[in-house]
């Protein structure tokens, strides 16, 4: 026993590996014949996909099964050799007793049950006292043997100093660990599992006694008062006879087994991204976001263009200013591209409408400049600041300063 219980923890180190590979190999025969397909090839994301889970499931059945292990392997209490309920009074304790003598007395069974009947006797003459009952309903059977303690407050003072070398000793290895690899995902949730199970053994160690009724208010999701008749607790329905200190002794089993299946299971199905691949998906990032970037330039820049497209320097020098013409020209078309740009922003026909204006004013603009091209009209060339627009006598001029107002889209 002392030598398997270190096996199965080390199993945890190549066990979960080989079966993972071993169910594989023949989850993947029956999926070619099954469905007629190839198996994936190891390295593409199906293949990994069910690597992962198939391991993911092996870890859990192989924890059920240590769990179940160390259930059933618990040594019983006294009241489970007597055949009684921890809410048991003394009446019971000695009617109970009195039939174990009966029937196990060693002048029935032979020298062979002598053991187990000192046992039992030792076991109800302690069980009568309600102090050494209280003792050794949370710290086992070692606490009969502290010969130094004979009230209630010592035997709980005794029994948590006894207690806290489980933690001493846990927090130590987990430091150890995390001190070795320091990177470890699971380094916060090995130290928060510890706290909780710390946390329900005090509940078990301080809580009344089973045998009395009690008046306690603390609960939790797992654990109930022992006095309570109905059970409603996870722990009391799996276990309806045992007592605290056997509670805490398979907590600390599940939280081993807990550090051992986190620390394996976790880096494979969650593995942490190598450096190479981090970069990689910076890379990848980036150049989505370039493309991001290059598609909404690419939107906004006709209507950039289109708005006030740039005619070329204007002259400077000492006093060189804008005519007034050409200030009030763009305050008017600045006026036109905020109406516009609420009606697009508004939504609805009238945003439609403003479009469908623009692209028609658009076309028109380009009709007319074919059309000037190939009358081979240039006489603009040499006038930068204005541009002619009508005809000649009520001449409407368009002034260009620093930029060309846009198409009115409205007319």
């Amino acid at each position: 026993m002392l030598i398997l219980t270190p096996l199965k923890y080390l199993a945890w180190y190549y066990l979960p590996g080989v079966a993972t590979g071993q169910l594989l190999s023949l989850f993947y025969k029956a999926y070619s014949r099954i469905l007629g397909r190839p198996p994936p090839a190891p390295g593409t994301p199906t293949y990994v996909f069910h690597h992962r889970m198939t391991y993911l499931l092996f870890s859990i059945v192989y924890l059920l099964c240590n769990l179940y292990d160390a259930s059933v392997t618990m040594d019983p209490n006294y009241y489970e050799l007597l055949g009684l309920p921890p809410t048991a009074d003394e009446g019971m304790l000695k009617t109970a007793f009195r039939q174990f003598a009966r029937r196990y007395h060693p002048d029935r069974v032979g020298a062979q049950g002598e053991q187990m009947f000192i046992e039992v006797r030792d076991a109800y003459d302690s069980l009568k006292s309600p102090v050494k009952r209280f003792a050794y309903e949370r710290f086992g059977p070692e606490a009969l043997s502290w010969s130094q303690c004979t009230t209630l407050r010592e035997y709980v003072h005794h029994g948590l100093l006894q207690a806290s070398g489980f933690y001493i000793v846990s927090l130590c290895s987990l430091i150890f660990f995390s001190f070795l690899n320091p990177s470890s995902p699971v380094s916060y949730w090995r130290y928060l599992m510890l706290a909780f199970t710390a946390v329900y053994e005090l509940l078990f160690l301080l809580n009344p006694s089973p045998g009395i009724a009690s008046d306690t208010t603390r609960s939790s999701v797992l654990f109930t008062d022992p006095a309570v008749t109905t059970h409603a607790s996870l722990f009391s329905y799996l276990w309806p006879n045992r007592v605290a200190y056997q509670h805490v002794r398979f907590l600390h089993k599940l939280w081993l087994l807990g550090c051992f299946t986190l620390s394996n299971v976790v880096p494979v199905v969650f593995p942490t991204p190598s450096a190479e691949s981090h970069e990689k998906w910076i890379l990848n990032e980036a150049q989505r976001i370039a493309g991001l970037s290059t598609s909404i330039a690419r939107e906004s820049t006709p209507a950039s263009e289109g708005t006030f497209p740039y005619l070329g320097d204007l002259p400077t020098g000492p006093g060189a200013k804008p005519a007034d013409e050409v200030v009030a020209l763009l305050a008017t078309e600045l006026e036109h591209l905020i109406v516009e740009t609420q009606m697009r922003a508004d939504g609805g026909p009238l945003r439609s409408a403003v479009e469908n204006a623009i692209e028609r004013r658009k076309r028109d603009a380009a009709r007319v400049g074919r059309s000037a091209g190939r009358e081979g009209a240039g006489g603009a060339q040499g006038r930068p600041w204005v541009q002619p627009n009508g005809s000649v006598g009520g001449v409407k001029e368009r002034v260009l300063g620093y930029v060309r107002g846009r198409s009115r889209s409205l007319g």
